[in-house]
């Protein structure tokens, strides 16, 4: 898998990137430098998706839930 960092982005307690597989040409997230799954998946999808997840983890951090 090729990888291209799109976007990052830190907060008080974690550094967000999302990245590109450029075989796929799908985005998938990284939290603190490991891969963000969910059910034990990969989460991939869109820039837009991802983006969206990003904020919603960044709200849950704020909230102390993640």
């Amino acid at each position: 898998m090729g990888t291209l960092v799109v976007y990052s982005e830190d907060s008080t307690e974690h550094r967000y990137i999302i990245c590109q597989d450029t075989e796929s040409d799908s985005y998938f997230l990284t939290v603190d430098e490991r891969l963000y799954k969910e059910d034990g998946r990969l989460f991939e999808g869109s820039f837009g998706e991802m983006h969206d997840k990003l904020v919603d983890l960044k709200k849950a951090e704020s909230l102390k839930t993640f």
